[in-house]
């Protein structure tokens, strides 16, 4: 798939990291399934080399999401975009809809959070950065990998009403541009 031939000033991403483990587990919900039977993976590689930077506008920011496994490969495809990593903007503790914490498998402790970081190319002078968005978010989770829908309102809250896409979207979001390849079924 193509992206499109426009330009945003705002890239919002969680991108389909490929994990050493395949078995994805949930004590919790009793089961246990590969990654891909959720959504297909891509390489490091695949992601590092989308064309990102062709439909940044010359002022824009980045929000990518990553797990603390893939922070490396989150910070060299922040990079390989041309963008410059400026800060963790969302920290999501997961939660049941009980309102019980979710832990799940990782490498050497049980995990409950994902984050999400923050790149820049070039200046936004509509980012309000002493204003009352909050980057710590406790959100139920849904669907595997489906972030929490008021990160989206929370991202505009942030940076205003300006030309933005989510790449890898699964669904479509009012107001934003969405690219992937799960959209329409």
């Amino acid at each position: 798939m193509k992206l499109p031939n426009k330009k945003f000033n705002i890239v919002y991403c969680d991108p389909p990291y490929a994990y050493n483990s395949s078995i994805y587990q949930d004590s919790e919900r009793k089961f246990e399934k590969k990654l891909n039977d959720y959504y297909e993976t891509m390489s490091f590689k695949d992601i590092k080399n989308l064309p990102v930077k062709d439909i940044a506008d010359k002022d824009c920011i980045l929000f990518i999401w990553t797990t603390d496994s893939h922070l490396n490969e989150a910070l060299e495809i922040i990079k390989s975009w041309k963008f410059k990593y400026k800060t963790i903007g969302f920290t999501w503790v997961k939660q049941y809809k009980n309102g019980s914490y979710c832990y799940n498998f990782g490498a050497y402790t049980l995990k409950s959070t994902e984050i999400c970081l923050i790149g820049l190319k070039g200046k936004l002078k509509n980012i309000k950065k002493t204003n009352n968005v909050k980057g710590l978010v406790f959100a139920e989770r849904t669907k595997h990998s489906k972030k929490p829908n008021c990160i989206r309102d929370k991202i505009v809250e942030l940076c205003g009403d300006l030309p933005r896409i989510e790449l890898f979207a699964r669904e479509k979001a009012d107001g934003w541009e969405s690219w992937g390849n799960e959209l329409n079924g």
